[in-house]
């Protein structure tokens, strides 16, 4: 059952479209249409001989279908309420998950590198590195939300803990 909703402050919907994902999803969907395809007109599977065709029919459903339909439909969707901050990635998340704003100590805008985990400034940022938005929560921990608008989300963060 979902909660009421609280006043939204701000509202961001990400498309996980990226070339890398593209790539690793498409390859996969192409290669199981082709043998697919292939073996609907020529009646057998394109240099695959030990595979029964309801294996390669179930192949072709999970990876040639599903796969490639569902990262088309994935979206990563950040709200700042009133009473929260809101992150949920659809359709994998039934419901979004709550950060409260007490917990929220300090909201900074920085540049995360995720292959070495360093954080820095924006100004000493000589890599071509999107910004991210890091949560210092009471328990000390840090939490990274990323934004194609870094600067809006925080100030909403910043709005919504000082009404708080």
């Amino acid at each position: 059952m979902e909660q009421p909703k609280a006043d939204v402050i701000f509202r961001e919907v990400q498309d996980l479209r990226n070339n890398f994902f593209l790539v690793s999803v498409l390859y996969p969907a192409l290669l199981l249409w082709y043998i697919e395809i292939h073996s609907l007109i020529f009646g057998r599977p394109a240099g695959i001989n030990n595979i029964p065709g309801t294996y390669l029919f179930a192949l072709w459903i999970v990876f040639g279908l599903f796969f490639p339909l569902m990262f088309y439909c994935t979206k990563h969707i950040t709200e700042v309420r009133s009473d929260g901050i809101y992150v949920r990635l659809v359709p994998l998340n039934l419901s979004s998950k709550k950060i409260p704003l007490h917990v929220v100590e300090d909201c900074k805008i920085k540049v995360y590198d995720p292959l070495t985990g360093k954080e820095s400034d924006m100004s000493q940022s000589s890599k071509k590195v999107s910004p991210v938005v890091i949560l210092k929560l009471i328990s000390g921990e840090k939490m990274l939300l990323s934004s194609r608008k870094p600067e809006e989300l925080c100030s909403a963060i910043k709005q919504a803990t000082a009404e708080y």
